[in-house]
């Protein structure tokens, strides 16, 4: 939610309890003053009653996109490692030990790593049911088919995908320091800049910068529009003329 509208949303709630409060009191008997005061101590209360909810809410929206960001940078940095990188970085979050590349072993469980950019298939489940072991088989992947999924069930195959994947890691805090794949500080200022300097931008420029001054014919006080105006307008020809 953008601050804007977190603002608007409270006001909103102070207005219309206010207004509801004074009429209810006001009906009730009430003297205009003490009913408008009584009134505003009721719709400050039940804006800032609000105004926590909201800010509840958004901090809970704000964390699932964080974590949803977080975990697809954690399966992409999974797929681009080697096998072996793999296998030794899962093997202590999993008190396991190493049974070859891929393949880790617990008292309890024999994990087959499967993280790439395509779903694991129902072949390759099938492949993997051929493993003899007296532990429970659990496949760790990104993604599944739903007909390895149901192949899975079938022959008795745990799998945990990346929501679970990401939870072990959290719970561990275990993440790398930085993941593969993830783009660098100074090569997303140059795409900024490439994206914020395309030649294509120039029409955007330019039409603010026509707004600004157009509107400095209208108003009182002109100096901000046309100072501004120009600075649009300048840029707007360097882009168009320089821009990618």
């Amino acid at each position: 939610m953008k601050k804007t509208a977190f603002i608007s949303d409270i006001l909103f709630t102070l207005f219309s309890v206010w207004l509801l409060s004074l009429c209810i009191f006001r009906y009730l008997g009430l003297r205009l003053l003490p009913a408008s005061f009584l009134s505003l101590v009721c719709g400050v209360l039940c804006a800032c009653a609000v105004g926590a909810l909201l800010n509840a809410k958004r901090q809970t929206a704000y964390l699932k996109r964080s974590d949803e960001s977080k975990k697809q940078k954690l399966l992409l940095h999974l797929a681009l490692l080697s096998d072996e990188a793999k296998t030794t970085l899962l093997a202590p979050l999993l008190h396991a030990t190493k049974r070859g590349k891929l393949r880790l072993q617990t008292p309890e469980r024999y994990y087959f790593l499967r993280f790439s950019f395509a779903p694991v298939t129902a072949d390759e489940i099938a492949t993997l049911a051929r493993f003899k072991t007296s532990g429970q088989k659990t496949v760790l992947c990104s993604e599944i088919e739903d007909s390895a999924k149901n192949l899975c069930k079938r022959l008795g195959v745990e799998t945990q995908t990346g929501e679970s994947v990401y939870a072990l890691f959290k719970k561990e805090d275990a993440f790398p320091e930085s993941f593969l794949g993830e783009e660098s500080p100074e090569t997303r200022k140059k795409r900024l800049v490439r994206v914020c300097f395309a030649k294509t931008n120039a029409k955007r420029f330019l039409l603010s910068a026509s707004l600004l001054l157009l509107t400095s014919l209208i108003t009182p006080f002109p100096t901000y529009y046309l100072l501004f105006g120009f600075i649009l307008l300048a840029v707007a020809v360097f882009v168009r003329i320089f821009g990618k």
